[in-house]
């Protein structure tokens, strides 16, 4: 695992600590559980008035439409919790992938 961490703590509003830990979390059981990764890179730094949390990995990938495809019996909640979560604390969430293409995972918020 590589970190590329360039904000301090105090910088990170109180209210955005849990919700970063917590996709920060959730996106990284789903590489533990599913990715296959032997490499994953966690950028979390300030870019243009954001705090952009970046997490890239290089495992398997998947397609988004199977994944978010409401017949599947199997669905988790993970990607819709790493989203909601985010959205709801004024957030914008992104994912990336593809098969064979590994996973980045995007979420940003409002530095204030």
């Amino acid at each position: 695992m590589e970190e590329q961490i360039e904000i301090e703590e105090d910088q990170v509003p109180d209210p955005l600590k849990i919700v970063i830990y917590r996709v920060l979390q959730e996106a990284l059981n789903n590489i533990a559980r599913h990715s296959g990764a032997n490499l994953v890179h966690i950028s979390l730094k300030p870019t243009g008035g954001m705090i952009e949390m970046i997490i890239d990995d290089n495992g398997e990938g998947f397609e988004m439409k199977f994944i978010l495809s409401h017949q599947r019996s199997d669905r988790g909640l993970g990607i819709g919790s790493m989203k909601e979560r985010t959205e709801l604390s004024g957030g914008s969430f992104l994912i990336e992938s593809g098969k064979g293409l590994g996973t980045i995972v995007r979420a940003s918020w409002p530095l204030t």
